[in-house]
Formats: C-alpha cells, sequence, structure tokens
C-alpha cells in the first residue's frame, strides 16, 4: 500500500492523534523518533494490546535493526489488520525522509480506525464468524509463540555451546599461565 500526499491539516491532525497515546519515549523529532518502528508497535499495542507484542522490538540506531523491527511489525501485526505497508515507505521512514512518517501514520490511522468501526458495528448474528477469526487470530498467536520459544531454544543452546568453548579456553589459557610460571620459578623469579 502507497502512502498518500498530505496537506499541512492532515500533518496536524496526525500529530494530534499521536499526541494523545502515550508512548514509551518523548517525542523530539517525529520523523527520527518513529525511524526504528518501536513507537508505530507502540500505537498499535495501545489500539490492539493482544496483536503487538512489545518486547519484540527494541530501540536502534543500525539499519538492519530498524529493518528488522519494521519487517516484523508489517508481517505480524499490520497483516493482521488486513494491510501492509510498501517497503519503499518502510525505508524512506527508516532514512527520515520528509514527511514519510506522517504519511505512513495517515495510513495506520485510517486501517486502525476502519478496523475497530467494522468490528464495533457488525451486528450480533455476524459477529459469531469472527469470533471464529478471533480463534484463528489466537492459533496463528499461539503458533507464533510456538516458533519463537523454538528459536529461543536453538539461540541457548548456541550459546551454551559457545559457553563450553569459552570455559575450555579459560582452562587452556590457564594451564599455559601455570606452566609459564612453573618455568620462571625454574629460573629463579620468585611470585
Amino acid at each position: 500500500m502507497d502512502s498518500p500526499t498530505l496537506t499541512e491539516q492532515e500533518v496536524n491532525d496526525i500529530y494530534t492523534w499521536v499526541d494523545i497515546i502515550p508512548l514509551s519515549r518523548p517525542k523530539k523529532n517525529i520523523g527520527r523518533d518513529f525511524a526504528d518502528g518501536v513507537l508505530m508497535a507502540e500505537i498499535v499495542h495501545h489500539y490492539f494490546p493482544k496483536l503487538v507484542e512489545l518486547h519484540n522490538y527494541s530501540q536502534a540506531n543500525s539499519t538492519q535493526t530498524k529493518q528488522y523491527n519494521w519487517s516484523t511489525l508489517n508481517t505480524k501485526v499490520l497483516k493482521k489488520l488486513g494491510f501492509q505497508l510498501a517497503q519503499k515507505d518502510i525505508d524512506s521512514v527508516i532514512q527520515v525522509e520528509d514527511r514519510a512518517i506522517e504519511r505512513v501514520l495517515k495510513i495506520v490511522q485510517e486501517k486502525i480506525k476502519y478496523f475497530k468501526e467494522n468490528e464495533s458495528q457488525l451486528p450480533e448474528t455476524q459477529k459469531s464468524p469472527s469470533h471464529h477469526n478471533s480463534d484463528q487470530l489466537q492459533q496463528s498467536m499461539t503458533n507464533e509463540k510456538d516458533q519463537l520459544i523454538q528459536e529461543q531454544r536453538e539461540t541457548i543452546g548456541i550459546l551454551e555451546l559457545k559457553i563450553t568453548k569459552l570455559e575450555q579456553l579459560v582452562k587452556l589459557k590457564d594451564s599455559k599461565i601455570q606452566t609459564l610460571m612453573q618455568k620462571l620459578q625454574q629460573l629463579g623469579y620468585k611470585f
């Protein structure tokens, strides 16, 4: 989905909307503040807390981590709201291009509004299928959690191997130090 061109009034409305949402850090330069995707995740979490696990998003300076945050948000969260941001828009936000975040915020604002209105205005007879959607969403979230747990287990396994290797290296170094100290003592040095 491509981002729209905004009028000054629309930009001011976006700023007003963002200001009413409690965010974890103050907004100083909105382009830079949103570049890592964390505040966008917080905005979506504000409206849909079950969709966004904020611990998946970390403040970032590197382009790679910013891309990871935005990609995670785009594929795991926004997709569930029925849309995804265009990669060029994400790149523009990460590179803090003029008005890029405002255009993306406008898209997200409209989609959140649309999603909330359509969820709440369904007649009771049509809400039962959304229970099915809710079950699918829950199952999807469970599958993602299972996958995340598996990935973390693999990471833990790798880290444990690294710890074992480091412990072996420390023992080897200690052994070499001991050998060298013995040689020095044989040469008459005292410690």
